[in-house]
């Protein structure tokens, strides 16, 4: 993480008296350096969940715990100064505390009506993820941060080469980056003391700990499932149109690099439509295996949430750990039922349209290298805006084999069987 570039990108804000500035990270540690960097003598406050009022240096707890409401109450009892008040982990205290939240208003409306122009109080949220209610919109401006990038990641790469002193072959580092896209750089750099502590050197096998670390990034989320891509396309019968336009976009899976600097766009995916039991699913997971890349199922029945806003949230999180896992194969099974009902006054339908708004929005716009694979049985009830040009690259109809297809799924069946009689009599 670039603290410097951070620092100059928010400075303009501290200086301007933006009231709430909502910071959506797992870097607390860098992110301190950061607000320090911003602070020029201001006195910085810290409220955390666990410990309460803490000290901003040492983290240690300054008085009896007090309540994120009672925490404010504090703030609005004393007089503005030059401060940063700093809050973490406010997603898990705002939902469930209207109180946190009128006080916080308050205080930031009181920051930005205070004619003291040597006032210049900016409170910091800090959290893993946003969480902003209607009253605070006003008042707050988030900044989202971004995984390191394919030169940040090379940087931290060859630092680390260069503490242990060995030197890390190209060939390797290309490998390493493409492997670590969408990882923090704390993660990027216990993954490389990992393979330090195995091998003692950098090495190209270190992309298999990059691959199980995404394993378990996607287990422990929850929001996606991982999925064993075990079909060959080899094996898939018939279905030659889609197999032919899949070869053309492996080729560019495997050189991104390459094809953009061709002008050719990265795949967004494809549609499958056709009826039960036609191997539409089958098609999703060879494409998974031909592309040799990892194979992640969205369900997103299991995006709903209880409170208002987390199905919304859920939905992100797993499209930003479906880029995190990058480059994927990214798998929606019966996207219509999915979003079964859009267009109605239910309140699951409302939710629905949300999600599917984001998922739309998501889809034109991702600039990480996720492969859409769409299932659907019935193509008549999915919403017209999925299927314009621009969402999907093409869509396929799968339907019952002919018989040259029927003959061509039949043959090693038989052969097998054949086989395994033959070795049956011969004792084998």
């Amino acid at each position: 993480m670039d603290l410097d570039a951070l620092k100059k990108e928010l400075r303009p804000f501290v200086e301007s008296h933006y009231p709430i500035l909502y910071v959506v990270t797992f870097e607390d540690e860098q992110w301190d350096q950061v607000i320090r960097g911003l602070a020029d003598g201001r006195v910085i406050l810290e409220w955390n969940l666990a410990l309460g009022c803490v000290d901003f240096e040492t983290k240690r707890t300054l008085a009896r715990y007090l309540s994120l409401p009672d925490a404010l109450s504090n703030f609005l009892e004393n007089k503005l100064g030059n401060h940063f008040i700093v809050i973490r982990d406010a997603h898990l205290v705002l939902p469930k505390s209207p109180e946190a939240i009128s006080r916080l208003r308050t205080l930031a409306g009181r920051i930005v009506h205070d004619n003291d122009t040597k006032a210049r109080t900016t409170i910091f949220l800090i959290s893993s993820r946003a969480y902003v209610a209607p009253e605070l919109a006003p008042f707050v401006t988030v900044f989202d941060q971004e995984p390191p990038g394919d030169d940040e990641i090379e940087g931290i790469i060859e630092q680390h080469a260069e503490k242990h002193g060995h030197k890390v072959e190209e060939a390797v580092v290309n490998q390493l980056v493409v492997a670590c896209r969408g990882l923090s750089e704390y993660e990027i750099t216990r993954l490389l003391n990992r393979g330090y502590q195995r091998d003692s050197v950098v090495r190209a096998d270190d992309v298999d700990l990059v691959i199980e670390e995404k394993k378990r990034i996607v287990k422990k989320s929850g929001a996606l499932e991982m999925v064993s891509a075990t079909a060959d396309m080899c094996k898939v019968g018939g279905l030659k149109g889609l197999k032919a336009w899949l070869e053309q976009k492996k080729k560019v899976m495997h050189n991104l690099a390459k094809a953009k600097q061709f002008g050719v766009e990265m795949p967004k995916g494809m549609m499958i439509v056709g009826m039960s039991g036609c191997g539409k699913s089958l098609a999703a997971k060879a494409t998974s295996a031909l592309f040799g890349l990892p194979l992640l199922r969205l369900d997103v029945g299991t995006l709903m949430g209880r409170f208002v806003g987390q199905s919304e949230a859920n939905m992100r999180d797993a499209l930003r750990l479906a880029e995190t896992v990058s480059p994927c194969v990214l798998w929606v099974d019966e996207i219509e039922k999915a979003f079964a009902g859009i267009g109605s006054d239910t309140a699951g339908s409302q939710i629905a349209s949300r999600l599917f708004g984001y998922f739309l929005t998501w889809m034109q716009e991702k600039t990480k290298p996720v492969f859409v694979v769409a299932t659907a049985n019935n193509i008549f009830i999915l919403p017209q805006e999925l299927l314009r040009k621009g969402r999907f690259d093409e869509t396929f109809y799968v339907d019952f084999p002919n018989e040259e297809e029927r003959t061509e799924i039949l043959n090693p069946i038989v052969a097998g069987f054949c086989r395994t009689m033959w070795q049956g009599r011969r004792g084998i």
